[in-house]
C-alpha cells in the first residue's frame, strides 16, 4: 500500500472512531489536509474498498473501515503511546488502592470503559497457577456426600455432591480414586467442563457418579474465578448497540462465566504483541462478530495475577487502550521486580 493510501485509510479510521457515521471523500478532503482534491480521494477510497481495507454500508455514499482496514491500522502503530494524562491517572489509582491488585484493576477497567465507551472484563484467578494433588469423597449418607479437593498449595475446597440414587459405598470409592488419579497435577486454570468429561472417558468406572463428580468439581473451580464487568450502560450508548437484537448475545456472553472464561483463554499465539487484539470476523465467538476484543494478561513470575479484556464496537480507540494496557504490564512488572529487590 502506498503513502497516500495509508494516510486515507487512516483518517476514514480516525474520524469514523470519533462520528460512527459512514466517512466520505468531501469530509477527508476537508478535515484531514491531504493536499488532494476530493475526487482524487474518491478514488482512492474506491482502491481501497477493492483491497478489502474499506465496506461501503448500503445506505450511504460513504465508506467504513473493515476488519482487515482496522487490523492493517493496528499492526501499523506504535503500540507504547500513552498520554502523559493517562499515566497520572494510572499512577494515582494505583496508590489509591495500594498494595490490592484487584481494586486496582477493577479502577482501572472502569476508567478504561469510560474512555472507549465500552464493557471491562477483568478475570482475577484466585489459586489460578494451583495443582490438583487428591480429590476425596467423604460420604454424609446414601445420597449426600462431600468433595474434597487439594492442591499443592496446600488450599482446600469443599462442594457438597448430591444423588438421587442411592450410591454403593466401594463403587464410588473406587471410581472417586481413579478421578483422582486422573486428575493429578492438571492446573487449575486448566480445568473446564471439556476438560473433564474428555477425562473420565478414559476412566472405567460409573458413569453417573463419574458425570457428578465432573459438575462437583467444576462448582467448586469455578468459586475461585473472579469476574468483575463493568462498563456495560457505556456500551449500550454506543449507536452500534441501540439495537436489543445485537445486544442480547452479548450480555448473555459475559453471564456465563464458563464461555467467558473460555474465550479470555484462547489466545492467539501467534500473537507477538503482549496485548491480543481480535477485529469483528476474527473472532470465533459469533456474539462478537461485529465487535473488538482487546485483552491483555498480567503474569509475575509465581503467578498469574489477572486478565483485562476490552469488548466493544470495533471503531475503538485502538491507541489509547493499547497504550494504557502495555504501560500497565510495563507498570506491574516493575512493581514485582522492586518488591523481589527488596526481600
Amino acid at each position: 500500500m502506498d503513502d497516500r493510501k495509508k494516510r486515507i485509510l487512516q483518517a476514514i479510521i480516525q474520524d469514523y472512531i470519533k462520528s460512527a457515521e459512514p466517512v466520505g471523500s468531501r469530509t477527508l478532503a476537508r478535515n484531514y489536509n491531504l493536499g488532494i482534491s476530493p475526487a482524487t480521494v474518491r478514488n482512492e477510497m474506491y482502491d481501497l474498498e477493492q483491497l478489502g481495507f474499506l465496506e461501503q454500508p448500503h445506505t450511504s455514499a460513504g465508506r467504513v473501515p473493515s476488519s482487515k482496514g482496522y487490523r492493517y491500522y493496528i499492526d501499523s502503530m506504535n503500540r507504547n503511546t500513552i498520554s502523559s494524562e493517562d499515566v497520572a491517572s494510572i499512577h494515582e489509582l494505583w496508590e489509591r488502592q495500594g498494595i490490592n491488585r484487584v481494586d486496582f484493576f477493577q479502577s482501572v477497567a472502569k476508567l478504561i470503559s469510560q474512555i472507549s465507551h465500552s464493557m471491562s472484563v477483568f478475570l482475577a484467578p484466585t489459586h489460578d497457577s494451583s495443582a490438583v494433588r487428591h480429590i476425596h469423597v467423604l460420604p454424609l449418607d446414601l445420597h449426600k456426600l462431600v468433595m474434597v479437593v487439594i492442591t499443592d498449595t496446600g488450599a482446600l475446597d469443599n462442594e457438597l455432591m448430591y444423588f438421587d440414587e442411592a450410591v454403593n459405598v466401594e463403587v464410588l470409592e473406587s471410581t472417586a480414586t481413579q478421578f483422582s488419579n486422573a486428575l493429578q497435577d492438571i492446573l487449575l486454570r486448566d480445568i473446564t467442563k471439556e476438560n473433564l468429561l474428555a477425562i473420565i472417558s478414559t476412566i472405567d468406572g460409573s458413569r453417573r457418579i463419574l458425570l457428578v463428580m465432573v459438575d462437583t468439581l467444576y462448582r467448586a473451580i469455578s468459586k475461585r474465578r473472579l469476574f468483575y464487568t463493568v462498563g456495560t450502560t457505556e456500551l449500550l450508548q454506543q449507536p452500534e448497540f441501540r439495537n436489543i437484537d445485537k445486544v442480547q448475545p452479548i450480555l448473555s456472553l459475559v453471564e456465563e462465566q464458563e464461555q467467558l472464561s473460555k474465550l479470555l483463554s484462547n489466545r492467539d499465539n501467534a500473537e507477538s504483541s503482549p496485548v491480543n487484539i481480535k477485529i469483528g470476523t476474527e473472532n470465533s465467538n459469533e456474539s462478537l462478530r461485529d465487535m473488538s476484543v482487546i485483552q491483555a494478561d498480567f503474569n509475575s513470575p509465581k503467578e498469574h495475577v489477572g486478565t483485562l479484556a476490552i469488548l466493544g464496537p470495533t471503531r475503538m480507540e485502538y491507541r489509547r487502550i493499547i497504550g494504557i494496557l502495555t504501560y500497565m504490564q510495563q507498570l506491574i512488572d516493575s512493581i514485582v521486580k522492586d518488591d523481589q529487590t527488596k526481600r
